[in-house]
């Protein structure tokens, strides 16, 4: 692979991960859910899924009909840096629930254009911070 093909791929990977956060924050679920791989994984302990019973996409959308799920549906979220490197694309974002402001990086793995895999951490942004240098 040239160096141009791994460029062209990590930012066509950018590029639907940025789509699939347009589409989640502007409530198109099912649009978000159409860049998302049947066999997806999430390693969020709060998405429940038995691989016997269901695809992972299919136990990620399942998640959004419970109470947290609908919670984050309705959330909103701010894209503060993107990182992409090959299939793998960093995001950090500042994602508000509520009265609620968490610091939030998001690791999407891709496979053939769709997302595929999804670790996350999640921070809560308290209301003082003991330095200048915020965290968003």
């Amino acid at each position: 692979m040239t160096v141009d093909n791994e460029l062209s791929r990590a930012e066509a990977n950018r590029r639907t991960v940025l789509e699939l956060y347009r589409r989640f924050d502007a409530g198109d679920l099912d649009g978000a859910f159409a860049l998302v791989h049947e066999d997806f994984v999430t390693h969020n302990p709060r998405v429940p899924h038995d691989p016997a019973a269901s695809t992972g996409k299919q136990a990620f959308r399942d998640f959004f009909g419970t109470p947290a799920g609908r919670a984050l549906a309705a959330a909103r979220q701010e894209v503060m840096r993107v990182v992409a490197d090959d299939d793998l694309v960093a995001v950090h974002i500042r994602l508000t629930v509520g009265e609620a402001v968490n610091a939030v990086v998001d690791l999407l793995r891709l496979r053939d254009g769709v997302i595929v895999e999804h670790w996350d951490v999640v921070q809560p942004v308290p209301d003082r911070l003991p330095h200048p240098h915020g965290m968003l």
